[in-house]
């Protein structure tokens, strides 16, 4: 049997498996799978290692374990670091195949770096290593992103699905149940609806239940129904306490999930606890003192490099300005940095005006501003005009990603009406973000732009990383000219 005859049975296996576990066991819970994914990932990689190298192996006697044993132990030990068995509800399945990938890639330098030190690279055949290492890479995703879109398909058809009880207010219901509705995949079903007040006789509401009743209604109704979760928000009404909610819903075997109306997009819950007291935290996003130093470090080296090979460009970008128009060759303005601490940016002038950032009415720079003058308009165009924020780096105010810094009279307004917008602030303001890089730069021209600026900063604040500062780096440079600057 040859390899290619050997990767079908592997391939045709894994593909019998993975039907009949979603269509005999529609109980199976997301995991369930993830805990046979982490015997399945270092399995199939191992077989299919010896399918593909078989005749390589009695010759990598150098080695004191099996080569094999490497390939399932790097598996094992490095791929559950990179997030791959996480929930099945809720994760993109784009991010997935990137970790997945990305997973595999570490794996294979580890396995390079041992055979290097075993001296036994030179035992393996490179058509059959480039074979296998291709194969597992295809079989991982099917293991994770095809079943896991499987899975997601399954439930839409309305197999393996939870039932859900939901109390709550009309409003906050109809919310709900547009959610589940629309995520389908998720495997959700809305079958009971309980609450303080019914729905007005003028509305409607898609896809929710009818009303159930109050809260003696759903007692009775849970001692008679069996349901797989029950979803509440908190209401506050005169004579309804939460621990009267509690106390029925405590009084089942049924998983409960708090999901107040109040919550935003931009928040995180995190579980905490002082002392015996539990806590969620909903903003504040700190990084670790090991992770701000790595940062200040990445950042000094990158911005001192960056002055000294970019010096002549920065002298040729003042001498132009200087000539091109009257007014100083910088632009300082106040704006709000880390811990909402007032400093000065430094751009290249780009206007004809210099205005202060906390001057009352200061209008943002639109398309075909009158104020912005011929060169401002080219470095504007591709962003050279923030080049002196490197100053701010090194001097420790900014860092190269991050919130972008708004003037101060902007700050005072949007943050009366959009939720969170000051926490932002949890981190240095960057010369480039991921808000930047997603396309959200350039005027704000509604309150919905801003907040998914603000989105987006607090989304880089929760999953920061070097990696990701990196990553934003590199598309900021594939993208310096932009159709939002201007």
């Amino acid at each position: 049997m040859g390899p290619a005859s050997r990767f079908s049975l592997v391939l045709l296996v894994l593909t019998v498996f993975s039907h009949n576990l979603l269509t005999r066991f529609v109980r199976v819970d997301g995991a369930d799978i993830s805990r046979l994914q982490r015997l399945l990932d270092p399995l199939i990689v191992t077989l299919l290692f010896l399918c593909f190298n078989h005749h390589s192996l009695p010759h990598a006697s150098s080695a004191r374990l099996p080569p094999w044993l490497f390939v399932a132990l790097c598996v094992v030990s490095l791929l559950p670091h990179f997030g791959i068995y996480r929930s099945y509800r809720s994760c993109s399945l784009f991010i997935l195949a990137r970790r997945v990938a990305f997973g595999w890639l570490v794996v294979l330098a580890a396995l390079l770096m041992i055979g290097y030190a075993t001296k036994s690279t030179e035992s393996f055949s490179r058509l059959g290593t480039s074979l296998w290492a291709l194969s597992s890479l295809f079989l991982l995703l099917a293991n994770h992103v095809g079943l896991r879109k499987l899975l997601r398909h399954y439930r839409s058809l309305g197999v393996n699905n939870r039932t859900v009880l939901y109390w709550g207010l009309p409003e906050s219901a109809a919310a709900f149940a547009a959610q589940v509705h629309d995520n389908s995949w998720m495997g959700l079903k809305l079958v009971a609806w309980f609450g303080p007040e019914p729905l007005c006789a003028r509305s409607s509401a898609h896809w929710l239940p009818p009303f159930g009743g109050q809260l003696r209604e759903m007692q009775l109704w849970l001692q008679s129904h069996s349901v797989d979760r029950i979803v509440f928000s908190h209401v506050s009404r005169e004579g309804l306490q939460m621990s009267d909610l509690l106390r029925i819903f405590g009084d089942t075997a049924v998983p409960v999930v708090y999901a107040p109306d109040w919550a935003l997009p931009s928040m995180h819950f995190t579980v905490d606890q002082v002392g015996q007291q539990p806590c969620i935290d909903l903003w504040g996003s700190r990084q670790l003192l090991t992770d701000r130093q790595l940062k200040r470090s990445f950042d000094l080296f990158l911005a001192c490099t960056g002055l000294f090979i970019l010096a002549p460009l920065l002298l040729l970008i003042a001498l132009v300005v200087k000539l091109s128009s009257p007014g100083p060759i910088l632009f300082r303005q106040e704006r709000y940095g880390l811990d909402c601490k007032r400093f000065f940016v430094y751009k290249f002038r780009s206007m004809r005006v210099v205005e202060a950032g906390d001057q009352f009415g200061l209008k943002q720079a639109t398309r075909n501003d009158p104020r912005v003058t011929p060169v401002g308009s080219v470095l504007r165009q591709w962003s050279l005009d923030e080049l002196p924020q490197l100053i701010n780096v090194v001097k420790g105010e900014m860092s190269l990603v991050g919130p972008r810094p708004h003037a101060v009279d902007h700050n005072e307004y949007y943050r009366k009406h959009v939720a969170g917008y000051m926490q932002r602030h949890a981190f240095k303001p960057g010369i480039t973000g991921l808000a930047q890089v997603e396309g959200l730069r350039g005027e704000t021209t509604s309150l919905e732009s801003m907040a998914a600026r603000i989105d987006a900063d607090l989304r880089y604040q929760r999953s920061w990383s070097l990696k990701l500062d990196i990553k934003i780096l590199i598309k900021t440079f594939l993208r310096l000219r932009s159709p939002n600057a201007y």
